[in-house]
């Protein structure tokens, strides 16, 4: 697969401007993300990634977090960047008395030995001591830095990453992320806003493809009732009915 599907679903995001890509619940309030500012974090991550991390293509990512749009926008990256990612099966606090409700949405991988790199909450894991990089951040939108001890050589993405550069200044490899899925224009014409499982992850095609179209996701879903959900002009339950 060519580097077309990250420079697409860059330009895709860039073009929405200032309309919402992403609505956030996972936290005590909701985080909003522009399709500019959603394709700004993904760009520094790439370029965090590459120019810190001298990250190659086929180089193992695992992504020990809960789900959040921050995970999101790593995956992204790392996926721009050509890496063979592996996103743990971790539930977020705010899921907890849901999770055997929503279990089944959930796909469990488990990490690769000696990763290139982790990004994780808990940089002291054994997991983390494995890899060459780790990258230690918490699933918190406004978090400037990470809260906790950081150990010798581990990354405080969130302080490294916004010093990044704003703008793409690297040659991308094949994309080897999900294919996105051919469409999810709703009939009327109506740009796709679709209902996700934590930050989407577990439905990737489908999520890229309403990203594509110019639309957005609202998440997570056990955090969205029906009034939210129609507030938020949502079309249609990504993966679902």
């Amino acid at each position: 697969m060519s580097s077309q599907t990250s420079i697409q679903l860059l330009t895709a995001l860039e073009r929405s401007g200032p309309r919402p890509a992403l609505a956030w619940y996972g936290e005590a309030a909701r985080i909003e993300l522009s399709g500019h500012v959603l394709a700004n974090w993904v760009i520094k991550s790439i370029g965090h990634l590459h120019d810190e991390l001298a990250l190659e293509p086929g180089e193992a990512v695992v992504l020990d977090l809960p789900a959040h749009w921050k995970r999101l926008a790593l995956a992204l990256a790392a996926w721009s960047l050509g890496a063979d990612v592996t996103v743990l099966d971790r539930i977020a606090e705010h899921e907890h008395e849901h999770e055997h409700e929503h279990e089944h949405e959930h796909e469990h991988e488990s990490a690769p030995a000696g990763p290139r790199v982790v990004a994780t909450d808990r940089p002291d894991s054994a997991l983390a001591a494995d890899a060459d990089e780790v990258l230690a951040l918490d699933a918190v939108s406004l978090a400037p830095r990470f809260g906790g001890a950081l150990p010798v050589l581990a990354h405080d993405w969130v302080a490294e990453v916004r010093a990044s550069p704003d703008q793409l200044g690297v040659d991308l490899p094949a994309w080897s992320g999900p294919t996105p899925s051919l469409s999810t224009q709703v009939a009327d014409g109506t740009v796709p806003r679709l209902l996700v499982a934590g930050d989407g992850l577990a439905t990737a095609p489908a999520v890229f493809a309403a990203l594509l179209a110019g639309g957005g996701i609202v998440g997570p879903e056990v955090a969205v009732g029906e009034d939210r959900a129609q507030e938020e002009a949502v079309t249609a339950r990504a993966g679902g009915d």
